[in-house]
C-alpha cells in the first residue's frame, strides 16, 4: 500500500532552537498513527508543517507520491489534509449545521436565499455514510465535548478529507465520550481515512492507534507497532533514559495546623452547595469529579472569580472576604487555571514578562520608580527556567512559540516564585507529557514540604490517586466525601460520585 503522506529531511529552526532536525515521516492510507514526545520535542512544529501553517527550512513533503509545497493551511485543506485543534474552533451559539458550513460557500436558491435543505442533505449524507452520531440541530454549547469534536470532523469531511490530524482530542472528554469518539475514528478508518493522533495519554494510544512515532529533541527516534511494544518502552524512548512509568507518591508530611477552612460555601446558581473542609499546611487535597461536577467552580470561587452566595473562608484561622482575585492573592491564595491560554498567560509577551508579571514590584528600583532592576528580574527568570526545566532559548523568547507543556510550567513558575499559603490547581497537567508531568508533580511536592497547602482539582482519576494525601469527591456541586488516600481504588472513588444521585459515565 502506498504512503498517503511522506516527509523527507524536514528541518525547522527558531532563534536559538532547532525544533525539527532532518525528520523523516510517512503514513499509509487508512492508518492511525500516534505521535508522541515530551513537550518541546517538536510535535507541534511537525503538525504545523504537515497542515501548511509553517514552511520548513529544509526538506520535502510528498502527498500521494507527488512533491508539494504548502504555503498556507488552505493549500493543505485543498489537498485533503485537515487539522482538528485541541481547542475547538466552533461558535457556541450556532447549531452544529451552521458551524459545519461556517467559512465555506452556502448553497443558494435561485432567489439568493440560503438553501438549508441542500445543506442538510449534504451533511446527512456524510453522517449516514460514516455512521456517525451527532445532533446537528442543537447549538454547539448544548452538545457534549465528543459531539463537538464530531461536528469538526464532519466539517473536514465536506472537503473530501483523506488525512485528519487530531491534537489531544480527548483532553476534555469522559471515558465514555472518548469511546464514542474512538468508535467514529474506527468507522472513518474503515472507509480509508488516515489519522495522525497526537496525545499524551499513552493508554489511549494503545487503544486506538496502529502505530506510534516517538519524537525527542526534534528528531524521530523510532516508529513502532502498538501491538509489538509496551508503554514503558515508549516512555523510555521519549525521555532518552530509563524512566519509571509510575509517578512518585506525595511526600510523607507531618501535617501541621490548618491553613484553610471552608464553611458552608455556596454559589447563588447552585453550582456549589454547602462546601465544607479543612486543609492542613503541607497537605495535598485532590478533588475529583466528573466533568461539570463543580470542582472547577470550587477553586475559582476560592480565588475570587465567582462571588460566593454564602459561607465563610478562613486562612490561618482568620476569616477573610474574597471579593476578587486581587484580594485572594493578598490573602495568600494563588491559582493555576485549567485554561492556560486564556487565563494563565499573555501570549504576545515573552517568557520573562510572563514569569515576573505577578511580582514586578519586587524588582522596582524604588517604590516611586516603576522601572525594574533588570539584573534581579533576569536572575529570577533564569532560576525558574532551570528549576522547572523549561525548554526555551531564554527569557526573551515569545511565550506563544513554546510547547503547551513548557507554557504550563511558566504558569506554575510565576506563582512558585511569588510564594503561597494555599495553591489552587485546576487541571494542572492537561496537555502535558509524562515526563513533564513528573516534573510538575515534583515541584508541587517541594511546595508541600515547605508547608504550602495544595488543592488539585482534576477529572483524571489516575492523577488524583497519584498526587493526593486525601481525596475529595464532588458531584452536582456537593463535596460528598473526603477520604484518606490509603488503599483507595478507582471503584471506591467512582461509587461516591453517585452518592447524591449522580451518574457514572465511565468506569464501573
Amino acid at each position: 500500500m502506498d504512503n498517503v503522506l511522506e516527509l523527507k529531511g524536514i528541518t525547522k529552526k527558531y532563534p536559538g532552537v532547532v525544533a525539527l532536525q532532518n525528520v523523516d515521516f510517512s503514513i499509509r492510507k487508512g492508518e492511525i498513527r500516534a505521535l508522541v514526545g515530551e513537550n518541546g520535542a517538536g510535535k507541534s512544529t511537525l503538525i504545523k508543517i504537515i497542515t501548511g501553517a509553517l514552511r520548513p527550512d529544509a526538506g520535502s513533503l510528498f502527498w500521494m507520491g507527488q512533491q508539494v509545497s504548502l504555503a498556507h493551511p488552505r493549500a493543505a485543506r485543498q489537498l485533503g489534509i485537515a487539522f482538528i485543534h485541541q481547542h475547538r474552533n466552533l461558535v457556541p451559539f450556532f447549531t452544529g449545521l451552521e458551524n459545519i458550513y461556517l467559512g465555506r460557500p452556502y448553497p443558494r436558491k435561485n432567489i439568493g436565499f440560503i438553501h438549508w435543505k441542500k445543506m442538510r442533505e449534504k451533511v446527512d449524507a456524510i453522517i449516514f455514510q460514516y455512521h456517525l452520531e451527532v445532533n446537528i440541530d442543537k447549538p454547539v454549547h448544548e452538545l457534549r465535548p465528543s459531539e463537538q469534536t464530531m461536528v469538526e470532523i464532519i466539517r473536514t469531511l465536506l472537503d473530501e478529507t483523506s488525512l485528519i490530524v487530531l491534537d489531544e482530542p480527548t483532553a476534555s472528554l469522559t471515558d465514555a465520550e472518548t469511546q464514542l469518539l474512538f468508535n467514529a475514528i474506527r468507522k472513518l478508518k474503515g472507509h480509508g481515512v488516515t489519522f495522525i493522533y497526537v496525545s499524551h495519554r499513552l493508554d489511549e494510544i494503545f487503544d486506538i492507534a496502529d502505530s506510534v512515532t516517538i519524537l525527542r529533541n526534534g528528531r524521530v527516534i523510532e516508529t513502532l507497532l502498538t501491538g509489538e511494544t509496551k508503554k514503558s518502552e515508549i516512555v523510555t524512548l521519549m525521555a532518552g533514559e530509563t524512566v519509571l512509568s509510575t509517578f512518585p507518591s506525595p511526600p510523607l508530611t507531618r501535617f501541621r495546623e490548618t491553613v484553610l477552612s471552608v464553611d458552608s460555601l455556596s454559589l447563588a446558581d447552585r453550582r456549589l452547595k454547602n462546601i465544607e473542609f479543612d486543609l492542613k499546611r503541607g497537605e495535598i487535597l485532590g478533588v475529583f469529579g466528573l466533568v461539570g461536577a463543580g470542582q472547577s467552580e470550587l477553586v475559582e470561587t476560592l480565588f475570587g472569580i465567582h462571588a460566593p452566595y454564602s459561607g465563610k473562608i478562613r486562612v490561618d484561622g482568620k476569616t477573610i472576604q474574597i471579593e476578587n482575585p486581587r484580594s485572594a492573592i493578598r490573602s495568600g491564595l494563588l491559582f493555576i487555571p485549567g485554561d492556560r491560554l486564556t487565563q494563565g498567560l499573555i501570549l504576545p509577551l515573552t517568557v520573562r514578562e510572563n514569569i515576573t508579571l505577578t511580582m514586578l514590584e519586587r524588582f522596582r528600583v524604588s517604590p516611586y520608580c516603576p522601572i525594574p532592576k533588570r539584573k534581579s528580574e533576569n536572575h529570577q527568570v533564569n532560576t525558574m527556567i532551570k528549576s522547572l526545566n523549561i525548554q526555551t532559548s531564554g527569557g526573551e523568547q515569545e511565550i506563544s512559540t513554546l510547547s503547551g507543556g513548557n507554557q504550563q510550567k511558566i504558569v506554575l513558575s510565576k506563582w512558585i516564585a511569588y510564594g503561597a499559603k494555599v495553591l489552587l490547581c485546576n487541571e494542572p497537567t492537561v496537555g502535558v507529557d509524562v515526563v513533564s508531568r513528573r516534573e510538575i508533580y515534583r515541584f508541587l511536592y517541594d511546595l508541600s514540604r515547605q508547608g504550602t497547602g495544595i488543592i488539585v482539582c482534576s477529572a483524571d482519576i489516575e492523577e488524583i490517586l497519584t498526587i493526593s494525601h486525601r481525596i475529595g469527591v464532588m458531584n452536582q456541586g456537593e463535596l460528598v466525601d473526603i477520604i484518606p488516600n490509603e488503599n483507595v481504588t478507582k471503584a471506591d472513588i467512582l461509587s461516591r460520585c453517585c452518592l447524591r444521585g449522580g451518574e457514572i459515565h465511565d468506569e464501573q
